[in-house]
């Protein structure tokens, strides 16, 4: 089959597509088409080697995707071969195949295109789990997210806002603020300039903010922190500002000092939190997977959302789709067409 096997680390030109022997699905796996792939910003940082979560290298690249089930292994019961799923696993969706436990794939959501589904998984749950088991949402919280144009933000902005909450947006560029508007944010606060705290405190007023969903870190996190009102959750998703290199301890010392981070007195001060979601990790408990994916589905259908799909690709486009990723000018969900 052809696959991204990641050999080394390095700029999205390492990405190259080779021929690697067709995987099969162990005992309670199944064997999955792979029709669409979903981009993650992870998958940059595993690229560059700055994921902690990745496997040892070689390995194939892409956390999550949708096709068929093409074949399955003992222990499976409920699954049929050409049942259309999205799925998601520590690495192996950008190929054709893609072994996967049978509780890791899931029925495709009727009415989503092929694009959709394959966007749906990841982003959707980790925004799920972030604000309704992390930060136990209310209705009455301010909810602030930031990369709110992104794959996870997007469905951050959706989640929140349906869920009847008022949404604080921020993203780098106009454009971007607008689809978050059109998603259904309240407040719009650009960042990507030394002016961007001060423009973020008198947007959000003396009241503050509830919940906040980060995933920047560095500056952006610092602002985000200085506007948390008392009994505000900071839910921590992601580090995008992560971009060091061994050999240059200046950005070493950058990494370090502007990961996403509160102390101890700021949390006594503020009656605040911090805290941190992986959806990785969550997929070894299958049940508990199980009930928040029936939580999500439920919600979803009930309000109509729909994952945005801003670039689709092809699989031979996969350092094209890396390069775009890290010039921060995508909106929405990246695609790789299979």
């Amino acid at each position: 089959m052809k696959a991204v096997h990641l050999r080394r680390h390095g700029p999205p030109e390492v990405l190259r597509i080779e021929q690697v022997p067709d995987p099969t699905p162990g005992d309670g796996q199944v064997l999955v088409r792979v029709q669409a792939v979903g981009l993650n910003y992870a998958e940059v940082l595993s690229r560059k080697g700055l994921y902690g979560w990745a496997p040892g290298r070689p390995y194939i690249l892409g956390m999550e995707g949708a096709g068929v089930i093409e074949a399955f292994g003992r222990g499976v019961a409920g699954r049929e071969v050409g049942e259309p799923v999205l799925f998601g696993a520590q690495c192996g969706s950008y190929a054709e195949l893609i072994v996967v436990d049978s509780a890791a794939a899931f029925p495709a959501v009727p009415g989503f295109s092929l694009d959709e589904n394959a966007a749906f998984g990841v982003s959707y749950l980790t925004a799920w789990i972030c604000l309704m088991e992390m930060a136990r949402l209310r209705t009455t919280d301010r909810v602030l997210v930031t990369a709110a144009a992104g794959g996870l933000g997007t469905a951050a902005v959706q989640v929140a806002s349906k869920f009847g909450c008022e949404v604080i947006a921020l993203a780098g560029s106009d454009k971007k603020l607008e689809k978050a508007r059109e998603l259904g944010a309240n407040v719009m606060v650009r960042y990507g300039d030394s002016e961007f705290p001060q423009r973020l405190a008198e947007a959000v007023g003396p009241a503050g903010v509830d919940v906040v969903l980060e995933t920047v870190g560095g500056d952006v996190f610092a602002a985000c922190d200085a506007v948390v009102a008392p009994f505000g959750r900071i839910v921590v998703a992601g580090y995008a500002e992560l971009d060091y290199k061994l050999w240059n301890p200046l950005s070493l010392w950058r990494a370090w000092n502007g990961r996403p981070r509160m102390r101890l007195e700021s949390m006594l001060r503020g009656s605040k939190g911090l805290l941190s979601a992986h959806l990785g990790y969550l997929l070894q408990d299958a049940a508990l997977v199980k009930r928040v994916w029936s939580d999500l589905s439920a919600f979803a259908e009930e309000h109509t959302i729909r994952p945005v799909v801003g670039h689709v690709l092809t699989l031979d486009e996969v350092a094209a789709a890396h390069r775009l990723m890290e010039s921060r000018a995508s909106v929405g969900k990246i695609v790789l067409r299979v």
